[in-house]
């Protein structure tokens, strides 16, 4: 009994069960593409798929905060080598705030996770200053320093619904898009840079020990690498977490794929090679912690008279954008504070300073 207890704490049923839940959400995604083809209804989506739109009912809500119907597709940790690696991608992503760019009716709009406007500027992307009938949707981490946007996945680009497409297809599409445009070039109807992140195939194992042994992954580490995305290959696009695309920082790669990385990606004190799972599930417990206290601190925060209320409710989008982007890159949030707190075991910090972390990207 004590061993089948030690394997529950050590979270090798969730990584099965992980496993299990990628194979149904597969099947049913194939099956629904064919039946689209077929021109027959689509079949009901189970929980995990269902985008987050449950705020299409509360239009007045949507309006006032100027929500989008889109999330973006968020991923889950990759808990236990696929049985299959090769077909999976890996995907680097920058640290940086994640988000989906909307271009459409010529304007191109920034939406955190939670659905909230928080940027509009001109681009070159089709639906702004090109083909303004049509719309493009890219799923993007925004690196505030350099001014630009990496670009992860897609929705929609232009003419091309990419929602119901296979991750390969996604990006091939991507791809080739970004090689007829120079997206990054800044003009007067492109204001911002938009840079494809490469996409590697596992088949081609010599792109993916490049990736991996590469450092800095891009120039000058500007911007920073803050782990690798997984995405399985014929994976639709799911608005919400999915466990078709799971993460794991630089690394905790050897452990969990047995694939060596470069020196340089330092894992933190408390972190033990032989117990992936165990760092992934007490990094879970801080980040709901961390939540927790946040929503009390919210909760806290009651006008006191009706000037005040009505401040606070002039400012109630610009306040919901502040509270987004502290959950909008919880990965490099909760990395900064378990390093902060190790700092203060060490003694590397007065326990009353007011330094604390800050949230930035995946």
């Amino acid at each position: 009994m004590s061993a089948f207890q030690d394997l529950y704490k050590k979270g090798m049923d969730r990584g099965a069960h992980q496993r299990q839940r990628q194979k149904d959400l597969l099947r049913q995604q194939k099956l629904r593409r064919q039946q689209d083809q077929d021109g027959s209804r689509s079949l009901p989506e189970t929980d995990s798929e269902k985008p987050s739109t449950s705020h299409f009912g509360k239009k007045q809500r949507a309006a006032r905060r100027n929500e989008f119907p889109f999330r973006p597709q968020l991923s889950e940790w990759l808990r236990d080598k696929p049985e299959e690696l090769g077909e999976w991608m890996l995907v680097p992503c920058p640290v940086g705030r994640r988000c989906l760019v909307v271009a459409y009716n010529g304007k191109t709009k920034v939406y955190t996770k939670a659905g909230y406007c928080f940027q509009e500027f001109r681009s070159s992307l089709p639906g702004d200053v090109t083909q303004m009938k049509y719309q493009s949707v890219l799923d993007c981490v925004y690196v505030e320093k350099e001014e630009t946007f990496y670009v992860l996945d897609a929705i929609s680009f232009g003419q091309q619904e990419l929602q119901e497409c296979e991750a390969v297809f996604r990006f091939y599409w991507l791809r080739a898009r970004f090689e007829e445009n120079d997206f990054a070039k800044i003009g007067e109807h492109n204001e911002k840079a938009f840079v494809l992140v490469d996409h590697h195939d596992f088949d081609n194992t010599s792109a993916i020990e490049e990736a991996l042994q590469k450092y800095p992954l891009w120039d000058g580490n500007k911007p920073a690498l803050d782990g690798f995305l997984f995405y399985h290959k014929e994976a639709s696009y799911v608005c919400g977490t999915t466990p078709l695309v799971c993460w794991l920082f630089a690394f905790m790669v050897p452990a969990v794929l047995g694939l060596p990385v470069s020196g340089n990606y330092e894992a933190p004190e408390n972190y033990q090679p032989s117990q992936p799972l165990e760092y992934m599930n007490e990094f879970d417990r801080k980040l709901d912690e961390q939540r927790s206290q946040r929503r009390k601190q919210k909760k806290k925060k009651v006008p006191s008279d009706e000037a005040e209320k009505e401040e606070q409710a002039s400012s109630s989008m610009v306040q919901d954008v502040q509270d987004d982007d502290d959950d909008s890159d919880e990965f490099a949030s909760l990395k900064s504070l378990l390093d902060h707190e190790r700092r203060l075991e060490l003694g590397e910090l007065d326990m009353d300073c007011e330094e604390s972390p800050s949230a930035v990207s995946c």
